[in-house]
């Protein structure tokens, strides 16, 4: 994101129209990788202010309706309908299962190189498997088979992401604590890690990885610049 709240595409900061996001799911460059208490509370009291600034700056009142194409929102229900009457051998709950252990074993809290090589390839197998999930309940209504099968997409989607951010990032900083590099590298990893699935579904994605600049200056005259400093306690 910018400091907008705009959610940008890639790293030459292209912006999604109509998109914008505030805490923890937008990076703003304010206070780096570290996202506690303090920093959370900026992103609601401050972000979430602009986000609604930034609404009412580009929305002209009364202006004509977004015009969404004929087929808008076709294929999420034809995927949805696809996940529904899937028959595949591996049951949601299994699949899941084996992720959760998987990110447990390799991208722990402290994490290390080789564990991390293992778990992208572990990880990578897990997605295509996704292929092979099968549920039982067909129904429209109040179907948890389905949606924890959803659900199990979007956490596959979010784990091969992080795996592969984690093992290509040689440092350790905020919660990326690397046991073989315990220390933090401003020289080659002061940037955002933008990290993507190539193809729209899991079971045909592979994982691209990209990096941002962090804005480490302020935009104006009113506050100097603070400089990166080690954590200490």
């Amino acid at each position: 994101t910018n400091w907008k709240t705009q959610v940008i595409r890639d790293e030459s900061n292209v912006i999604v129209p109509g998109l914008y996001a505030a805490g923890e799911s937008s990076s703003a460059s304010v206070h780096g990788a570290n996202r506690l208490g303090a920093n959370s509370l900026l992103d609601l009291v401050v972000f979430g202010r602009q986000a609604a600034d930034t609404t009412a700056e580009l929305v002209t009142p009364n202006s004509p309706p977004v015009q969404l194409p004929a087929n808008a929102g076709e294929a999420s229900i034809a995927r949805m309908d696809k996940i529904r009457n899937c028959k595949g051998p591996i049951p949601t709950a299994d699949l899941r299962r084996e992720l959760q252990v998987s990110m447990q074993k390799y991208a722990p809290v402290y994490r290390n190189s080789d564990d991390l090589a293992t778990g992208k390839s572990v990880i990578s197998d897990i997605m295509k498997k996704y292929k092979d999930v099968g549920i039982k309940d067909r129904s429209m209504v109040w179907n948890t088979d389905l949606i924890e099968t959803l659900e199990l997409e979007n956490l596959i989607n979010q784990a091969v992401q992080e795996m592969y951010s984690a093992e290509a990032r040689k440092e350790s900083r905020g919660a990326h604590a690397h046991e073989n590099y315990p220390d933090r590298d401003d020289v080659n990893w002061m940037k955002h890690t933008l990290s993507f699935l190539d193809k729209p579904y899991v079971e045909d994605a592979k994982v691209v990885l990209k990096y941002r600049a962090v804005i480490d200056q302020p935009l104006d005259k009113e506050m100097h610049h603070v400089p990166p400093a080690k954590r200490v306690y």
